[in-house]
């Protein structure tokens, strides 16, 4: 609990800089993916959406002003393609469904922190980063589905969550697994671990209140992690392999 309490009041902490360059708008330092922005606007709206103009073939979401229980993000709006969702959008939404396009690429930090009425999202699959705290504490949330195309998933990105079960893709892109990803997850009793993951930080599972199952082959490095952390006490880790 303390360690979920100081994920809180580091996201309180940073939202400052998560703002500046998720944040709406307009300032740019350059023109490319990556630059740095001061939070004023959006550059464009419509009725539930506000956009941050990347260049000029894209948006980035910075802001959610509807209600809808069930959302659907826009492919496109006006003659832009929406690549990503900013930091803290959706944070605390009250939406039950997610579903988005395809064109999206990068979900930012804590995008949908504290969504806690969320049940089911359809990711991308052309995915690639989940920002820190992307669904922390979204405690309704039982399953997901992660695309092969993903490559990063940011540290507490599951953490607090009601996941019941998960799949890493068996993907090359996706080799490591960072930190308190899935800590605290009191639901979580089964995760599967493809062979192309090579590494995960002994803490990923730290704290999660059943016996979880790992799933992966036999000899892998799933295998030997299992041995090594799977009943760290430090890490409160409660962890079993079977071989698939």
């Amino acid at each position: 609990m303390k360690r979920i309490i100081c994920a809180v009041l580091a996201g309180a902490m940073c939202v400052t800089a998560a703002v500046s360059l998720s944040g709406c708008g307009c300032s740019r330092k350059n023109t490319e993916p990556g630059y740095t922005v001061e939070a004023t606007e959006p550059d464009l709206k419509d009725s539930d959406f506000g956009y941050y103009v990347i260049n000029k073939n894209e948006l980035m979401i910075t802001q959610y002003t509807g209600s809808e229980k069930e959302i659907e993000i826009p492919e496109t709006y006006k003659d832009y393609t929406i690549t990503s969702i900013g930091s803290f959008v959706f944070d605390s939404c009250e939406a039950e469904s997610i579903i988005m396009p395809d064109t999206i690429k990068s979900i930012g930090d804590y995008a949908f922190a504290s969504s806690q009425n969320l049940k089911s999202i359809k990711f991308s699959q052309n995915l690639e980063t989940l920002g820190s705290n992307s669904f922390f504490f979204c405690k309704n949330l039982e399953e997901i589905e992660l695309p092969a195309s993903i490559k990063d998933l940011g540290i507490y990105t599951f953490s607090g969550t009601g996941l019941k079960s998960v799949t890493i893709p068996e993907s090359e892109t996706l080799t490591e697994i960072d930190s308190y990803v899935f800590y605290q997850c009191p639901n979580l009793t089964e995760v599967t671990i493809p062979d192309t993951v090579k590494n995960m930080k002994e803490n990923v599972f730290s704290d999660s209140k059943n016996r979880i199952i790992v799933k992966g082959s036999s000899g892998s490095y799933a295998e030997k992690y299992v041995s090594e952390f799977g009943q760290d006490k430090e890490y409160s880790n409660n962890l079993v392999f079977e071989a698939q």
